[in-house]
């Protein structure tokens, strides 16, 4: 019984699926980066430059 409903099930709407939650979570990421000021980004690019450990989230 369980090989039958394994057989049945269409694959093709899973692909989609994945393709649309992919899309949806590139958006987020894509606005969450945009609305970061351009002090915070400034920030976050000299952290490899400088000699102090630091954590960029404690600051915003």
């Amino acid at each position: 019984m369980l090989t039958d409903v394994i057989r049945g099930i269409d694959y093709s709407d899973c692909a989609e699926m994945a393709l649309v939650l992919f899309c949806f979570a590139f958006g987020l990421m894509f606005l969450a980066t945009m609305r970061l000021s351009r002090n915070a980004t400034d920030r976050m690019a000299a952290i490899p430059l400088s000699d102090n450990v630091e954590t960029p989230r404690d600051e915003f």
